[in-house]
């Protein structure tokens, strides 16, 4: 493993996987306690739309892929549906729309390798910078996370008693989504959409079903994420698969065995 780390690819990949799964864990666990696991998919796909769009018009990746997930996260977090449909309609809708966008502009892509990289990750292809932008959006979230996780929490899990103590719930939940649509979007060219998606929910789920105090399940959350992303790093490289299907293989597994500590702890 000393000789596998030797090699500046993988060093960097190590960065800027761990910087991703730490970032979008602590992240997961709000967006699952919310209930809007689904918000987390639709902006993963509509920052690889985003992305999409600059590959073939030649724009900063990045910079459109961000504030697509953005705009979209704004969106969604106050958006109105009709009565005669749910809310998670709506974010249905914006997952579907994105998708079929996203495979309709990389048809049109001229750089198929990067087209590819767009849709299934490569960190084994990450560059300095690249694994720099992570890490910083890393360290961000976690020091948002701990100013304002009280707040968070209680918007989150509990919105009407967060109502009567005079805390402007919308504007928190947009400040959340916002946050979460810039992680994501993020991520998602370094690891792809699934691997996004996956670190932003898996670990939160795993951790909830694990443990019982809130506090522990952020911790857990993220212990998860980075193992699985480095275990799936140095797993895949030493057998010779993709790492990010490898990575959100390994996190799905992690889901039931959690369930089943939960079960027997109770």
């Amino acid at each position: 493993m000393n000789g596998m780390f030797e090699l500046e690819f993988m060093r960097l990949a190590a960065v800027a996987g761990t910087a991703a799964a730490l970032s979008l864990s602590i992240l997961g666990v709000y967006v699952v306690l919310k209930r809007v696991v689904f918000v987390g998919l639709t902006l993963a796909n509509v920052a690889t739309l985003g992305a999409a769009m600059a590959l073939v018009l030649h724009l900063p990746i990045h910079a459109v892929a961000i504030f697509g997930a953005l705009a979209a996260a704004a969106a969604l977090a106050g958006v109105a549906s009709p009565r005669r449909i749910p809310p998670e309609s709506v974010v249905g809708w914006g997952f579907a729309a994105a998708s079929g966008l996203t495979v309709l502009v990389l048809a049109r892509a001229t750089g198929d390798t990067e087209a590819m990289r767009l849709l299934f990750g490569n960190v084994l292809a990450i560059t300095r910078g690249e694994a720099g932008l992570l890490a910083g959006i890393a360290g961000f979230v976690v020091a948002l996370h701990v100013l304002l996780a009280k707040r968070f929490v209680l918007v989150v899990f509990d919105p009407e008693m967060a109502r009567a103590a005079g805390i402007a719930t919308g504007v928190w939940t947009l400040v959340l989504y916002l946050t979460v649509g810039g992680a994501t979007a993020a991520a998602v060219h370094e690891t792809g959409a699934l691997l996004a998606f996956s670190l932003l929910t898996l670990p939160a789920m795993a951790a909830l079903l694990a443990t019982r105090g809130l506090k522990t399940a952020f911790f857990v959350a993220a212990a998860i994420a980075v193992t699985a992303t480095l275990g799936g790093l140095v797993l895949s490289f030493r057998l010779d698969l993709p790492t990010g299907p490898f990575t959100v293989v390994l996190l799905a597994a992690i889901v039931p065995v959690a369930a089943l500590i939960g079960r027997l702890r109770r």
